[in-house]
């Protein structure tokens, strides 16, 4: 009973409000468009004052603000002369040493395991799985760095990155 005398009373409050917001809506539309205006003129005292504008001379400044140092005077600009080397350096090209083809082993990377004081990366080399170490070599291979997803693997001077799996 007393749920229902709530909601009928928040009914009529409701409707009031939307009934209050449409009236004002319709009424703008719908309603005078009169304008009251005041014809009466108050000219009698008002005083214009009239603003002289303010001049001043701007002058050089001899002191750096900043660095609180006189400034020195600047002479006369002075005109560059390019200046030309009769001698030019001409590059020497050293040929690089082709490195040898190194046959590197099958390697799948299966990722890491990491505890408390170390970091074993799971590394597949020739169909055997290893446990590897930063800086440990095994078969050659040694781990250089690691990635978010892959890790730089040096085999007989040549390094690779190779990706999670």
């Amino acid at each position: 009973m007393a749920k229902k005398k709530i909601n009928i009373i928040l009914i009529i409050v409701v409707l009031g409000l939307w009934g209050t917001v449409g009236f004002k809506t319709i009424n703008r539309y719908f309603g005078d468009n009169t304008i009251i205006a005041n014809t009466e003129m108050q000219t009698k005292n008002v005083s214009l004052k009239r603003i002289d504008k303010d001049t001043f001379e701007l002058k050089k400044i001899n002191r750096d603000p900043f660095l609180n140092k006189e400034l020195q005077e600047q002479a006369a600009p002075v005109k560059l002369v390019p200046y030309h080397n009769p001698i030019k350096k001409v590059p020497v090209i050293v040929p690089k040493k082709p490195i040898a083809n190194v046959n590197w082993p099958t390697l799948k990377y299966f990722g890491y395991l990491k505890s408390k004081d170390q970091e074993l990366f799971l590394l597949k080399i020739d169909s055997k799985l290893h446990k590897l170490k930063l800086n440990d070599p095994v078969d050659g291979l040694v781990v250089k760095r690691k990635f978010k997803d892959s890790i730089e693997v040096s085999f007989n001077s040549q390094n690779r990155i190779i990706h999670l799996r």
